[in-house]
């Protein structure tokens, strides 16, 4: 898998990751609100690839790793209302456009998310999961 490169990200996207991680008032609301987008969690020292960063959820108590490709309408966040849990992400991580990551779970390095996917359950390392929680490759199913 290639190495992500934040430099290439649209200057819209690094304008809304400037906003949301220096909290500037009015300008960030403003920002997020242009582009549909509610993304709350600490992402300093992130190196996160946005190439669309249109409608973009991220839970402020999501945890979100290295090299991370997020496309657009994509949702990390909680699963149940009153309950205050979110997704963790780990390193070089790929979530397809439309994707649903909600609640207390984690995706494992090197994992694909398919586009529309639902995730409600732990990802393993180097997997890859499309529609509801289907995972139809492993990173054992690679090995010898």
């Amino acid at each position: 898998m290639n190495i992500i490169d934040s430099s290439r990200n649209p200057s819209s996207t690094a304008l809304l990751l400037f906003f949301c991680r220096h909290h500037v008032p009015l300008f960030s609301k403003l920002f997020r609100l242009l582009h549909n987008s509610d993304i709350y969690c600490n992402l300093k020292g992130r190196d996160i690839q946005m190439p669309h960063p249109y409608g973009i959820i991220i839970h402020s108590k999501t945890v979100i790793g290295q090299h991370v490709t997020i496309m657009q309408q994509v949702t990390l966040g909680g699963s149940q209302l009153g309950i205050n849990e979110a997704p963790v992400i780990e390193d070089f991580v790929y979530i397809g456009a439309g994707a649903k990551v909600l609640g207390n779970v984690r995706i494992g390095h090197h994992a694909v998310i398919g586009a529309n996917a639902v995730i409600t359950r732990d990802v393993p390392a180097g997997a890859t999961v499309v529609g509801a929680n289907r995972m139809i490759k492993t990173a054992s199913e690679d090995k010898p």
